[in-house]
C-alpha cells in the first residue's frame, strides 16, 4: 500500500485533527498557532500535529484497502453460473431476459472443448440479437470487425443454428481482408474438397444471408445442389458459386446445421459439446480465413 504524503503547513490553511477542523494562523520555526472553528486557539508543535494527521490519513488508507479486499473477496466467491442447457424460453427473437450468450455461459462451454493449440478462442454476445460469436482473441478487434470470419451460435423462434461465417461488404472502402483470404484458400481443390466433405458428413447447409432468395446449397459427392435439384449439382465447386455473384455486391456466407428447439433444449449441458465439435471440424476454413 503506499505510504501517505509527508504532511506540510501553510498559513490560513484548514486541516483536521480528532478535536475538528482547525486553521493555521501562523508559523514560527517549530511552533504554529491553529484555530478551531470553535473559536479556541492554541500554539502547538508542528511535528506534533504532522503525526497525528499522518496517522490519520493511514488510518484512512488502511481501512480503504481493507474494504476493497473484501469486495474483492466477496466477489470471488460469487462464482457465475455455469452453463446447463438451452431453456424454451431462449427461443425468442431478441435476446432480453437471456443468459446464454454469457461468456460464462455457454461461452465458456464451447470455447474450452474447441480442440486447437493455434487459437485462443473466446466469445462475444452479439449487439442485442440472440446471436453470439466465437473468435480468436487476438484477431478479434482488428480492422473492420464486421467482416471478420467467426464462428457463431444463433437461435430463433423455433431452432438453434451454428456455425461459420465470412462476408465482404459491397463498399469499396470497407477492409474484407478475410473474405480474400477465405477466397484465396477456397480455391485451391485440396481445399474445397476438404470443405465439401466436411459439408456433406455434417448435412451443413450453405447460404448467403445477404441474398436469401437465393436459396441454400447442400454438398454431395459431385459437387454442391439445392433442395429443389435433388442431388444434381447446380455447381461443382463453391468458389464458383461465389464467383457467381459480381464482386461489388455484399456477400456474407453461411455454413451452419440447424437442430430444432425441442432437441436442442432437450439436449441439456450436451448440445455445448456437440456445437464445439463442429466449430473443431469447421478450424480449417477459420485458418483458411484468418491466417496470412
Amino acid at each position: 500500500m503506499d505510504q501517505p504524503a509527508k504532511m506540510e503547513f501553510n498559513v490560513d490553511g484548514q486541516y483536521e485533527n480528532e478535536k475538528g477542523i482547525f486553521t493555521v494562523i501562523s508559523i514560527h520555526k517549530e511552533k504554529m498557532v491553529i484555530r478551531w472553528e470553535s473559536g479556541e486557539e492554541i500554539s502547538t508543535d508542528i511535528e506534533l500535529q504532522r503525526r497525528i494527521l499522518e496517522r490519520r490519513e493511514w488510518e484512512k488508507l488502511n481501512k480503504l484497502a481493507e474494504g476493497a479486499a473484501g469486495k474483492s473477496s466477496k466477489s470471488g466467491s460469487r462464482k457465475k453460473p455455469a452453463f446447463t442447457g438451452f431453456a424454451p424460453t431462449d427461443f425468442k427473437k431478441s435476446a432480453s431476459g437471456t443468459t446464454w450468450r454469457s461468456r460464462s455461459q455457454l461461452g465458456e462451454a464451447i470455447t474450452q472443448k474447441i480442440d486447437t493449440n493455434r487459437f485462443q478462442f473466446k466469445s462475444w454476445a452479439f449487439s442485442h440479437k440472440p446471436e453470439m460469436h466465437v473468435q480468436d482473441l487476438k484477431h478479434h478487434g482488428h480492422e473492420a470487425p464486421d467482416y471478420h470470419a467467426r464462428f457463431f451460435v444463433r437461435v430463433d423462434q423455433n431452432s438453434l443454428h451454428y456455425g461459420f461465417r465470412v462476408a465482404r461488404s459491397d463498399d469499396k472502402d470497407d477492409v474484407s481482408t478475410d473474405w480474400e483470404t477465405f477466397i484465396s484458400w477456397l480455391t485451391q481443390q485440396e481445399n474445397e474438397e476438404t470443405l465439401r466433405s466436411i459439408a456433406a458428413e455434417d448435412e451443413l447447409t450453405v447460404c448467403n444471408l445477404k441474398i436469401p432468395s437465393s436459396g441454400t446449397l447442400q454438398a454431395s459427392d459431385n459437387g454442391w445442389h439445392t433442395s429443389e435439384s435433388g442431388q444434381k449439382p447446380v455447381t461443382e465447386t463453391l468458389a464458383a458459386y461465389i464467383g457467381g455473384t459480381p464482386e461489388t455486391n455484399a456477400f456474407d456466407l453461411e455454413f451452419f446445421t440447424t437442430v430444432n428447439k425441442n432437441e436442442a433444449v432437450e439436449c441439456g449441458l450436451d448440445i455445448a459439446e456437440n456445437i464445439a465439435q463442429l466449430f473443431t471440424r469447421l478450424l480449417p476454413l477459420y485458418r483458411g480465413a484468418v491466417i496470412r
